[in-house]
């Protein structure tokens, strides 16, 4: 059981090094393959529409500029690919292949990023995020959401750090849920390679078990947990989550993703809506 190929969604910013970075420590132990992608847009959707006609001059000024930045952008992107493979030792490939190291590649599409993605996913076993903010445009949000809850590929979220390590040490966020068990069973090939693991259950009135049908599941597959019931507190879920699993030293939490619709979640907040937002370690989410 192995994660073989994974996809990495670059922009050409600062945080797509948090994200190769994220991908580059998760593909160590399988020696997969890390596809780094990056997704030009139709300048002409640059183009505002509106009652008043703008003249085809400022149309194609418009346009020109939106593909003079695209340009840049898949430029630093690739610049970034480059010298971080260089760092880590890693050799950019053509085209994917299985040796007994990780390699890389990097891709150019023209496409909706949203769509793009959907497609890509779908014949990869991991795809690797950044931080998803609020301020982000709403292609990258809908890409996330889309990737998660739509194609139903495991996502790692990386955070805004360089991590020494993923899966190693693995906190696992379970409530009982149907997203939870996926998220568990997605975790499977980080786990079964994993020095410590264990699972976190919040408190909140009404206890959803102790964590122990986990750890006899676990069993079944030769893997030894701990089990740790967290008060809750003031706090919220998420960020009992997340403080407990960094402060812990773990380097990676396993943890489903909306199991409320994301509507609800949006309007009324959740679990989900602050992980992806704000990771203080890489977190694996499955839907």
């Amino acid at each position: 059981m192995a994660f073989v190929k994974i996809l990495v969604p670059v922009a050409g910013v600062a945080r797509d090094r948090f994200a190769l970075a994220t991908a580059f420590a998760a593909a160590a132990p399988f020696n997969a393959h890390v596809v780094a992608m990056f997704v030009h847009a139709d300048p002409r959707e640059t183009v505002p529409y509106g009652e008043l006609p703008l003249s085809p001059d400022i149309v194609q000024d418009l346009i020109d500029t939106a593909a003079d930045l695209e340009k840049a952008s898949s430029k630093a992107a690739r610049s970034t690919l480059a010298s971080m493979a260089a760092e880590a030792g890693l050799r950019i490939v053509a085209k994917p292949e299985r040796i007994d190291t990780v390699t890389v590649s990097y891709e150019e599409i023209r496409e909706h990023l949203p769509r793009a993605l959907d497609k890509e996913a779908r014949l990869c076993d991991l795809v690797v995020f950044p931080p998803i903010r609020e301020t982000d445009e709403p292609e990258v949000q809908d890409a996330f959401i889309r990737t998660l809850t739509k194609v139903g590929r495991p996502v790692l979220l990386s955070a805004e750090h360089m991590p020494e390590s993923v899966g190693k040490r693995i906190a696992v966020a379970w409530d009982g849920s149907i997203v939870s068990s996926h998220a568990l069973t997605a975790a499977l090939p980080f786990l079964t390679r994993a020095d410590k693991i264990e699972i976190l259950t919040v408190q909140n009135g009404v206890l959803p078990g102790n964590g122990s049908d986990v750890a006899a599941y676990l069993a079944l597959h030769g893997l030894k947990c701990e089990t740790r019931i967290v008060p809750r507190g003031d706090a919220s879920t998420a960020e009992v989550l997340l403080d407990t699993a960094a402060n812990q030293g773990f380097d990676l939490l396993v943890c489903g993703g909306y199991g409320h619709s994301q509507m609800v979640e949006s309007i009324f907040g959740g679990v989900t809506e602050h992980i992806v937002s704000h990771p203080m370690i890489p977190v694996l989410m499955m839907h």
